[in-house]
């Protein structure tokens, strides 16, 4: 009986593809250093409103709700951009170095990126769903 692999055709890329693929790498590179940026300043920004709390300078507990929100959000939008940064970085390692084995790995990293993002998708439709049906009900009670 043989294996899957010993079926498996071989796939070649192109010189153009190698260049699609260098092209990609570096928007991907860029996005995920934007992307880097951008949590920093969001987790920033959550910790400043959570010690302006604290501080006194701001009353009422909802800058601290707030401020840790945006913790969260920052803490949810790493792991995309950390898994777009590995492709990149991985990509880009194997065309210069033509090798199939590093390749790889970016690919398994741009799959965890698009994985993550279709259950993100997944969760934010369920509790949309919710909401929309919350907000039927609530106008049916009211009627």
């Amino acid at each position: 009986m043989e294996t899957e692999s010993t079926n498996a055709k071989s796939l070649k890329l192109t010189d153009n593809s190698l260049i699609f693929m260098m092209e990609i790498v570096k928007w991907a590179k860029f996005l995920a250093i934007c992307s880097f940026v951008g949590i920093g300043i969001i987790a920033l920004l959550g910790v400043g409103m959570i010690i302006l709390q604290f501080e006194g300078q701001a009353k009422g507990l909802s800058p601290v709700i707030l401020g840790l929100a945006y913790i969260l959000m920052s803490v949810l939008y790493f792991f995309p951009s950390i898994y777009l940064y590995r492709f990149a970085a991985a990509s880009g390692d194997a065309i210069e170095k033509l090798n199939d084995d590093i390749l790889e790995e970016g690919l398994e990293n741009l799959k965890s990126l698009f994985r993550f993002t279709g259950i993100s998708m997944i969760i934010m439709l369920s509790l949309y769903a919710v909401g929309i049906i919350a907000v039927i009900a609530a106008f049916i009670i009211q009627m």
